[in-house]
């Protein structure tokens, strides 16, 4: 199982891998918070996608302890969403955290907890012959357009697909 943050469900929404990332990912999981900020915009495309995504269980909402939440968040430069991701993170049960909130990068990064950036999802997507050389190329490049990543971050996810 994966858990997940909001950003990187925004991200892969908008460039229209989510659906095709979910065919092929383990199961995702949010916390209640994440569902709330992901359909904030309730008539964005991807605010629809993704609660057509929850109501047909390809994405799982679980709760996150409240005071352990806020702990992180007191501890951290998290967001209540970004915090609850975290928390309801379990190494034994989620490989990974899908994230591109930099805040929380750095939190896996000094905890060691395995992430999954949007970029990466697209070498997934790639690498299991459900993007082509040129439809991931063009992934990456809107990522990069809106997603704020560095250039040098772009440059390795496209030397990936090259």
């Amino acid at each position: 199982m994966l858990a997940s943050n909001t950003s990187t469900l925004v991200l892969l929404a908008k460039i229209g891998c989510l659906e095709s990332f979910i065919e092929i990912s383990p199961i995702i999981e949010i916390p209640v918070q994440v569902k709330k900020e992901a359909l904030f915009e309730k008539e964005s495309y991807y605010a629809k996608l993704i609660e057509k995504l929850i109501e047909k269980k390809k994405i799982r909402i679980v709760p996150a302890e409240r005071n352990k939440t806020s702990e992180i968040m007191s501890q951290f430069r998290l967001d209540e969403g970004e915090s609850a991701t975290y928390v309801i993170f379990n190494n034994k049960k989620h490989e990974a955290i899908l994230t591109d909130d930099g805040e929380l990068i750095k939190l896996c990064k000094l905890e060691k907890v395995q992430f999954i950036c949007a970029m990466a999802v697209v070498i997934i997507l790639f690498e299991n012959k459900k993007l082509s050389r040129e439809e991931a190329i063009n992934k990456l490049e809107k990522l990069h357009n809106i997603g704020g990543y560095s250039e040098k971050l772009y440059e390795h996810f496209k030397f990936e697909v090259k």
